[in-house]
């Protein structure tokens, strides 16, 4: 577990809470916001038909997972920021952790924001 899952983790109820309507729990947060990272990073260095159109919506979503999670009182920019750290880590390493969402799930919780 890095350190940011374990701040997550460690969140009291109350906080934990305030991610279930649009993300479910803090742990698919925690993968969304993995995936974003992603496909930034993918996008970016494939840099595939319109690429920088997608690149724009992209930071656009991972701006609004920011402010998302600073209504919650927390630093948004700073978890999405350590949760692409650990992206880029896994990246260098070779390494793929095993994700537990569908990309259905993915685009839906995408939609709510």
């Amino acid at each position: 577990m890095t350190k940011i899952q374990e701040f997550l983790a460690a969140l009291p109820e109350d906080k934990k809470a305030l991610f279930i309507p649009v993300f479910g729990n803090v742990d698919k947060f925690y993968t969304v916001v993995y995936l974003i990272a992603r496909n930034e990073h993918v996008t970016d260095m494939e840099k595939p038909d319109r690429y920088e159109d997608r690149l724009q919506v992209i930071r656009q979503i991972r701006s609004k997972v920011e402010d998302l999670v600073s209504s919650y009182g927390l630093e948004g920019k700073e978890i999405v920021a350590d949760i692409a750290s650990d992206y880029f880590e896994d990246y260098v390493n070779y390494k793929e952790p095993e994700l537990d969402i569908t990309n259905e799930e993915f685009i839906g919780i995408i939609q709510k924001l």
